[in-house]
């Protein structure tokens, strides 16, 4: 009678220590698996709604630009951080891209690091540059970003200098690849709908 006392005391405390250890499964883990903030349209001061493309603009006009036609084509939580992707056309004519990472700060977005790359002529096949950021955790990134103006590149590839690959479609034109850790870009290729490669090397745009 003992040993089976004995069990049945050992199967309490098997079953509570298990349920200590069992969490309820997050959503929207980033890649740290922490938990993110939704991505909520960004609001003003006074809590109005503001256009979804503000923060991007306020950060283009914030490097002396005049953005035409800003789009923003990605937009996804990373941490307890927002990365948005985007595209427009300068004063000039001249067809640009950029990267904005926005931390989520006492219940507002706030812009903490980004970068733009603009083309060198007005007519381009294909913009693409590559980047370094760090999330609010801490976490460093390589981002490869940009815009593809010739219809018929439907993709973008990447061999990284570690020897890993990836791709990725454009949306709206443009394109944007995340790769956690600091590495290179060795060759960007651009793909057509049927997988053929349209581009060897993409010559790299130098970011600011």
């Amino acid at each position: 009678m003992y040993n089976n006392i004995a069990r049945w005391a050992g199967l309490v405390v098997l079953v509570v220590v298990l349920a200590g250890c069992i969490q309820p499964a997050k959503d929207d883990a980033g890649p740290d698996g922490a938990t993110n903030p939704p991505v909520a349209p960004p609001q003003g001061a006074d809590g109005a709604q503001l256009p979804a493309g503000y923060a991007a603009q306020q950060f283009v006009l914030s490097r002396g630009h005049t953005p035409d036609n800003l789009q923003v084509w990605y937009e996804q939580p990373s941490d307890f951080d927002r990365l948005q992707g985007f595209s427009y056309t300068n004063t000039g004519g001249i067809p640009c891209a950029g990267f904005l990472l926005s931390a989520f700060t006492n219940g507002v977005w706030q812009p903490t690091n980004g970068a733009l790359a603009c083309a060198s002529q007005p007519v381009i096949q294909v913009l693409a540059s590559v980047g370094l950021f760090a999330t609010s955790s801490g976490t460093p990134y390589t981002i490869v970003f940009g815009r593809a103006d010739d219809p018929a590149i439907s993709a973008i590839g990447v061999v990284y200098s570690d020897g890993s690959n990836a791709n990725t479609p454009t949306v709206t034109g443009g394109f944007l690849l995340v790769k956690p850790g600091i590495v290179g870009a060795n060759v960007i290729t651009a793909i057509d709908s049927l997988g053929y490669t349209v581009i060897d090397n993409i010559p790299q745009t130098g970011a600011s």
